[in-house]
């Protein structure tokens, strides 16, 4: 596990907000495409948000786990 939160800390993970800008010019592109694959498209782009808060949160509990045994 511990070998988990340290290749984490060591990733560079995108903020929410860089996401949500990165989908504007995703969504210029959409139109290139057949609506049942737009939905999957959204779809997977949903769950890269949610992977990405999932990460950032567990690198979040392993900085304050790590400050704890500093102190």
């Amino acid at each position: 596990m511990s070998r988990v939160l340290d290749l984490i800390s060591s990733m560079s993970v995108s903020s929410v907000s860089e996401r949500k800008s990165e989908n504007s010019v995703t969504n210029s592109i959409d139109t290139c495409y057949q609506v049942d694959q737009q939905v999957k498209l959204m779809d997977l782009q949903a769950e890269v948000d949610l992977l990405l808060l999932k990460l950032q949160q567990l690198k979040q509990q392993k900085d304050v786990c790590t400050r704890k045994q500093s102190c």
